[in-house]
């Protein structure tokens, strides 16, 4: 007869039932393992999307908005159906891309081939509509009470009174101090990459492992619809006090130039030569004047839709800017009927990545 113990089970029934237990411990253990997994999953893909929605939305708004004066558009055509913004030059505003080099092809999956790019920039004049708060590009100024006073006792709206000026802008009256606001509905918008790290070394934006990551910035500088009653009263020392403004240090010159929508239309602005700038180390103005829009990044491709007319410039390297059309070698003067962004980004920890993909008139 088998022994049994006080409670009276024989051992080896004791040992089976603990054998049991033990076994649906590791399969509960392992459960909770694959459902922590599962989340941890699904929180990085929402999270990828919540930053690409994030950064889509705010591109599609610089994209919607008016880029040029009295609502011209870079798809217009004349009667001979030329592209009107060449035939007639912008008097206010510009809209440029710079695509330097080919995107990397990474191959085909169902006839679908797929590219990443990593150095391309869209730079252009945003032009808000409405006369609401929200309608208004807003910076704030730091400086002296000296400086802010003189700024904001001049014109820097069309035809305004001084009296009208903060109405007219959504300005705040400036009552003193070192700190004054501007409002404008123009303003200078620039998307471009910088680069962070990698997906093998995050951190180590000069790693070579793995494949490289950025991050998306936008920078912007609000304008001054008239600069002409600015120039030459501050000296180029005073940048500082206009960071979030657009201006520069004039050329051969110890003041500040302010530029306003017609400038920018003649390549008077914060960057004159677009191929000229370096997203890996942008100049200070730009560097100071940037918002990051996205983080882990690892491809932000641009791509045009042109007029039936014209050759498929999305896949051409170069330059696109209205302020080089009228003749100058090298630019293309063709008209657009919209562009298609597309953004990807990455997620270190569960080794995914997401992509979203926008196409707007313009």
């Amino acid at each position: 007869m088998r022994a049994r113990t006080r409670n009276g089970f024989t051992l080896i029934e004791l040992m089976v039932a603990m054998a049991l237990t033990l076994f649906i411990m590791v399969i509960l253990s392992q459960a909770f393992v694959t459902a922590l997994d599962t989340f941890s999953g699904m929180k990085a893909i929402g999270d990828m999307q919540y930053n690409l929605r994030t950064a889509m939305v705010m591109v599609r708004d610089d994209l919607s908005q008016d880029h040029f004066e009295g609502k011209r558009r870079l798809s217009d055509l004349t009667v001979t159906n030329s592209v009107e913004l060449g035939a007639h030059h912008p008097q206010a505003g510009f809209f440029a891309m710079r695509r330097p080099t080919v995107p990397i092809g990474e191959g085909a999956a169902n006839g679908i081939v797929s590219f990443r790019a990593v150095d391309q920039v869209i730079y252009m004049t945003v032009k808000r509509k409405g006369n609401r708060q929200e309608s208004f590009f807003n910076t704030a100024l730091q400086g002296s009470a000296g400086d802010l006073g003189l700024f904001f006792s001049q014109q820097t709206a069309y035809d305004v009174p001084f009296a009208d000026l903060p109405f007219s802008t959504q300005t705040q009256p400036y009552s003193g101090g070192p700190t004054g606001f501007y409002a404008s509905q123009w303003a200078e918008v620039l998307y471009f990459l910088i680069r962070t790290g990698s997906t093998e070394q995050p951190n180590d934006p000069t790693s070579t492992l793995g494949t490289p990551t950025y991050g998306l910035y936008r920078a912007q500088f609000v304008m001054v619809p008239d600069g002409t009653n600015l120039a030459n009263k501050f000296s180029n020392e005073k940048i500082g006090t206009f960071t979030g403004i657009s201006c520069n240090p004039a050329p051969g010159s110890l003041t500040l130039s302010f530029y306003s929508p017609e400038d920018a239309a003649r390549g008077q602005r914060l960057i004159p030569d677009l191929a000229a700038f370096n997203p890996a180390d942008p100049p200070n103005r730009i560097r100071t004047g940037a918002t990051l829009v996205c983080p882990n990044v690892i491809s932000f491709l641009v791509q045009s839709m042109l007029l039936p007319s014209d050759a498929t410039f999305g896949n051409l390297t170069g330059i696109y800017d209205t302020t080089k059309f009228g003749g100058v070698d090298g630019y293309s003067t063709v008209g657009l009927k919209g562009v298609q962004v597309t953004l990807r980004v990455w997620d270190n920890r569960t080794r995914q990545t997401r992509q979203a993909t926008l196409a707007q008139d313009l």
